[in-house]
C-alpha cells in the first residue's frame, strides 16, 4: 500500500512539473535581458528586473488591450450562460422528440472543428458589419459556447426536483418566474462552472480576435503580445513579460472562483 502511496506521489508530481514548466519559462523570461536569453535560455537571471513590463507596458497599451479582453470576455459569457441556462432548461423539462432534437444538435455543433467555419464566419461577420466591434465577436463566442453549456446545464437541472417546481406552480407561479425564482438560485454551481471555462478559452484565444478585431483599438491580449514577432525580428522578453501581466487576471479569477466549482462538485456529490 505504501509502494502504491509512493508511486502515484511521484506520477502526480511529474505531471505537476510537466504542467508548470511553460510557467516557469514564461516568468523566467520575463524577467531576463536579451543577453542573458541568448547566453542560456533556462538559466537564472542574475536579477529580478522589472523593465521588461514597464517596456512591454508603455509600448504595447496594456490597458486599453487588457480592458479589451475583459469587455469581449464578459460578453462572451454572459451570452453563453444566459441562452445556455434558457435552452439547458426547456430540454431538459420538456422531454419531447422535437426538444431532444434540438438538444443533439446543439451537441453535434461541438463535433464541428473552427478552421471549418473560419471563412464563413469572416465574411458573414464582414457583411453584417461586425468587424472590429466587441458585439460582433461575442456573438460568434456565444454560438459556440452555447452548445457545451447547454450540455452541462440540461444535465444539472434534470437532477433537480420537480416537485419544487410544481408547489410553485400550485402557488400561482408562472413558467417564467418558477425559472427565474427558484430554478437560476440552484444553477450557481453549473453556471460558475460554465462560466470558468469559457473565460478561460475566451481570454487566452487567439485565431478569433486575428480575425474579427483587426482594429489595433480592439486588439486583445493575445492578439496585441502577437505584434511583438515582426517578420524580421522578435523579443521574446517583452512577449513573454507581456504575457506575464496578461496572465494575472485570468489566474486571480479562477483562484477566485475555483470554490464555487467545488461547492459544486460536493453538492452535486451529496444530491446523488
Amino acid at each position: 500500500m505504501r509502494a502504491a502511496g509512493i508511486a502515484t506521489f511521484s506520477i502526480v508530481t511529474l505531471l505537476a512539473v510537466l504542467f508548470l514548466f511553460p510557467l516557469y519559462v514564461a516568468v523566467l523570461m520575463a524577467f531576463k535581458s536579451a543577453k542573458e536569453t541568448f547566453d542560456s535560455f533556462y538559466a537564472l537571471p542574475a536579477r529580478l528586473d522589472f523593465a521588461n513590463f514597464a517596456h512591454a507596458w508603455q509600448t504595447s497599451d496594456y490597458p486599453k488591450a487588457i480592458l479589451n479582453s475583459a469587455i469581449v470576455t464578459a460578453l462572451s459569457v454572459a451570452l453563453i450562460v444566459i441562452a445556455s441556462a434558457l435552452a439547458g432548461y426547456a430540454i431538459a423539462r420538456r422531454n419531447k422528440p422535437f426538444y431532444n432534437f434540438v438538444f443533439l444538435l446543439f451537441l453535434s455543433g461541438m463535433m464541428v472543428p473552427f478552421q471549418v467555419t473560419m471563412l464563413p464566419l469572416y465574411k458573414l461577420g464582414k457583411s453584417l458589419h461586425l468587424i472590429n466591434s466587441h458585439w460582433g465577436i461575442a456573438l460568434v463566442y456565444g454560438g459556440f459556447g452555447v452548445q457545451m453549456g447547454v450540455l452541462f446545464f440540461a444535465g444539472f437541472v434534470r437532477g433537480i426536483s420537480r416537485e419544487i417546481e410544481e408547489a410553485a406552480r400550485i402557488d400561482g407561479c408562472t413558467t417564467p418566474g418558477i425559472f427565474f425564482r427558484i430554478v437560476l438560485p440552484l444553477l450557481k454551481p453549473v453556471t460558475a462552472t460554465v462560466a470558468v471555462l469559457n473565460v478561460l478559452y475566451i481570454w487566452n484565444d487567439f485565431l478569433l480576435p486575428l480575425l474579427y478585431l483587426q482594429d489595433k483599438h480592439f486588439r486583445t491580449i493575445p492578439l496585441q503580445q502577437y505584434y511583438f514577432f515582426g517578420q524580421y525580428s522578435s523579443d521574446l522578453n517583452l512577449a513573454f513579460a507581456y504575457a506575464v501581466m496578461g496572465m494575472i487576471p485570468i489566474v486571480a479569477f479562477f483562484l477566485f472562483m475555483q470554490r464555487f466549482i467545488i461547492k459544486g462538485i460536493a453538492a452535486g456529490a451529496i444530491k446523488g
